[in-house]
């Protein structure tokens, strides 16, 4: 119960890192209507995206050593080590060669790790409520794998700068509100049963 909750307030601090980093959708999308402070758009969105990236990706790591299963274990250290690496490569190789398009496969993969780490832990789930959670956030992470996948394949061409930071930070603020009121619910939860067990 105590591991349990410690990944979700984990949880809780990946999606506020994801709210903090999406807002910048109001102030972002504006720079980059302009074609003087475009170039700072774009830098700016990157030492940002760079910086959530490894943030979120070490949040990640960490969270996997709470969890006792083996394959979710695997998955959380694969997904975080991944992230912390594309983060790293982000700041210090390829900084000044990164266009903003980038993001939008980033985004898909992340969203095909987190399609894949959720149906893993939908499988290992000891409750059936968790589990439905898991399923549907799964679901949820495969559509937004589609979407973006689509939009990074199909459409980036005509696809502006200002468009495209509107879909990444939108996306950012979509996932950590999600993570946000996810975690809530499991650590409202996991309360009901403390206070249950304490109580029989």
């Amino acid at each position: 119960m105590k591991k349990d909750v410690h990944f979700w307030i984990a949880t809780v601090a990946r999606g506020i890192l994801a709210l903090i980093t999406g807002s910048a959708i109001m102030v972002i999308p504006d720079m980059a209507r302009t074609l003087l402070l475009l170039p700072i758009a774009i830098v700016v969105s990157i030492f940002c995206l760079a910086a959530y990236g490894v943030l979120d990706s070490a949040i990640v790591f960490i969270t996997s050593f709470v969890v006792s299963s083996r394959a979710p274990k695997a998955a959380l250290r694969l997904q975080g080590a991944f992230g912390v690496i594309v983060g790293v490569l982000l700041f210090s190789v390829i900084y000044d060669r990164v266009h903003l398009q980038w993001f939008l496969y980033l985004i898909a993969f992340q969203a095909l790790c987190t399609t894949v780490a959720e149906f893993v832990f939908a499988r290992h789930a000891f409750t059936r409520s968790t589990s439905v959670w898991n399923y549907a956030a799964a679901a949820v992470a495969l559509l937004f794998l589609i979407a973006y996948s689509f939009a990074a394949i199909v459409l980036v061409d005509a696809l502006s700068a200002q468009h495209i930071a509107w879909l990444i930070y939108g996306y950012l603020l979509a996932l950590g509100l999600a993570q946000c009121l996810t975690a809530a619910r499991m650590l409202y939860t996991d309360l009901q049963l403390m206070v249950v067990g304490a109580g029989g």
